[in-house]
């Protein structure tokens, strides 16, 4: 314990330097929310994330870069440091600028969102779709490292769930969108998202992948209780990406599981389906053949 304290020192050091929020305490059911702000007129550009009391590195972080006034969140749920019930938890804000950004253009406040009063009614079921994205040079570095979270597409994403479990329709295969500004997997020419699929969605005999923005690198596994989709794609030309989702091509109830349809056989009226979908509070930048690695992680409360 003698031992950490000159980090922790450090750590509180450091903290009082780049004017960050004074520490929160977490409960089961709250969540902390740190808010980032690039403070005009300066940009910010900063590593944020989260730091337990002895200055440990706990939940998501990312990469954020920002013009003067724009802001973006990150939340830390209690779940993923609070083990039992009645027990608090200090939780530290870390924003931690570039080399070249001055510390006072990046602004930042945390705050505890309340748990529900015990007793208060459901709100239901909830998907929860938490999202990481890579982007890497050729060679393998990570150029910037974004985690995010989403919840399902209201109106298209329930639906398809109620079709599912009521045999209306049979599973079908995935496909992760990234829409980007300019769009990062196509030619100026050709205005259309990156398009991540499982084998077999995109390309027939007849109409083969279009390696610019097509790419049938999708894989599907099941972690616990946790449906996870992870692919690559690869950046065409520069840009920036801006929304993310997930979709389904769902088939009739005569499709088994095991062997769904393809969009040629797909003979259902639902067409693609968006299931989530989130617009980025902070746009992801690309450079042209960086390639873009995507995991999420849907997962249900």
């Amino acid at each position: 314990m003698l031992k950490a304290l000159p980090v922790v020192t450090a750590l509180l050091a450091a903290t009082t330097l780049w004017g960050q929020p004074e520490p929160v305490s977490v409960t089961l059911g709250q969540t902390a929310r740190l808010t980032v702000t690039a403070h005009p007129p300066g940009s910010c550009a900063a590593q944020i994330g989260f730091l337990d009391s002895d200055g440990k590195s706990i939940g998501p972080s990312s990469h954020v870069s920002l013009q003067p006034g724009q802001s973006t969140t990150l939340d830390l749920p209690s779940s993923a440091v609070v083990k039992e019930a009645g027990q608090r938890v200090v939780i530290q804000a870390q924003v931690v600028p570039d080399q070249g950004t001055a510390a006072s253009a990046c602004q930042s406040d945390m705050e505890v969102n309340e748990a529900k009063p015990s007793g208060a009614p459901h709100e239901g079921i909830k998907v929860h779709g938490h999202w990481i994205i890579e982007i890497r040079q050729a060679s393998g570095a990570i150029v910037t490292h974004r985690e995010f979270e989403n919840s399902i597409a209201g109106g298209s994403g329930d639906k398809l769930l109620a079709q599912l479990l009521s045999r209306q329709l049979s599973q079908g295969l995935w496909l992760i969108t990234l829409v980007g500004s300019p769009q990062v997997c196509a030619s100026p020419a050709v205005g259309v998202v990156c398009w991540i699929a499982e084998p077999g969605l995109l390309s027939t005999t007849s109409q083969p992948l279009v390696p610019s923005y097509e790419f049938e690198t999708l894989k599907v596994s099941l972690s616990g209780n946790t449906l996870v989709l992870s692919g690559i794609a690869t950046a065409y030309q520069s840009g920036a990406i801006i929304q993310v989702g997930t979709n389904n091509f769902p088939c009739v109830p005569t499709f088994s599981v095991a062997a769904p349809c393809t969009v040629a056989s797909n003979n259902t009226l639902e067409g693609e389906v968006p299931f989530t979908a989130a617009t980025l509070s902070a746009p992801i930048s690309v450079s042209a053949g960086q390639t873009i690695a995507v995991t999420v992680s849907i997962s249900f409360s």
